[in-house]
């Protein structure tokens, strides 16, 4: 997983950041939405989770701790994180929860 604080480094005078610029796909398709968890909730429930799609979310609110291509996580609202297809991951909610932008940009009949 890589992640980003969303307003560190700005660039330029207008403020404009690119976070992400992903290559055309054959086949590529985006799907958005957002998620609300409570504290302590675990996704999966059990388990591990991947999708054929890369994934970039934005912790809105709250914080996560998990664990993403072996590597343990722990993001708080204000940064951004991606999730490349394919790889194994998992996330718990903290103490407060947490809210999150998600953008899934790929295979999405996949899963």
């Amino acid at each position: 997983m890589r992640r980003w604080p969303l307003h560190e480094g700005t660039e330029g005078e207008t403020g404009v950041r690119t976070l992400l610029d992903l290559a055309a796909r054959e086949g590529a398709a985006l799907r958005a939405g957002s998620v609300r968890l409570a504290p302590g909730q675990r996704v999966p429930v059990e388990g591990t989770g991947a999708h054929a799609a890369d994934e970039l979310s934005l912790i809105v609110r709250g914080s996560l701790r998990g664990e993403s291509g072996g590597a343990p996580f722990t993001v708080s609202a204000g940064e951004v994180t991606l999730i490349p297809a394919g790889e194994a991951h998992w996330a718990v909610a903290g103490d407060e929860g947490a809210e999150i932008f998600w953008v899934w940009f790929g295979d999405l009949g996949a899963g």
